[in-house]
């Protein structure tokens, strides 16, 4: 269960970076508080991470499987850093054939993440059934 809220932790603070990340790239591209990125696809990261950390957080079971808390941080770092990759590189990551370099990896990396996103919270809410 510990394991589980770290991790819910880890997630949440990404979003608020993720969120503070949006608000710098949304200024002004002459402004000395720019940072480089899409700002929807940064939204896209920070909302995705906020709601992956509550997900994380409420769906915890008491007795957690041995490897679901592994599936779910290896799902959830390939997701959110194929979205992150996305936001900072213009890569949208959702062309199943696309010519531009790194593209193809990282639609793999968003489909596995997200794929064992969902074998985690299956295996998760199963585990929850289970306990009295």
């Amino acid at each position: 269960m510990r394991g589980f809220r770290a991790l819910a932790g880890v997630f949440l603070v990404a979003g608020a970076a993720g969120h503070g990340w949006e608000f710098l790239a949304l200024q002004a591209p002459s402004s000395p508080w720019h940072v480089t990125g899409m700002p929807l696809a940064v939204g896209r990261f920070a909302v995705h991470a906020w709601l992956l950390g509550l997900a994380v957080w409420a769906l915890a079971p008491r007795e957690p499987p041995r490897g679901l808390l592994a599936v779910t941080a290896v799902g959830g770092a390939l997701n959110l850093g194929a979205l992150a990759v996305s936001a900072a590189t213009g890569l949208l990551g959702v062309q199943l054939r696309d010519a531009r370099a790194g593209s193809p990896a990282l639609v793999a990396a968003r489909l596995v993440g997200a794929l064992l996103l969902a074998v985690a919270l299956g295996w998760a809410l199963r585990a929850r059934g289970r306990e009295p």
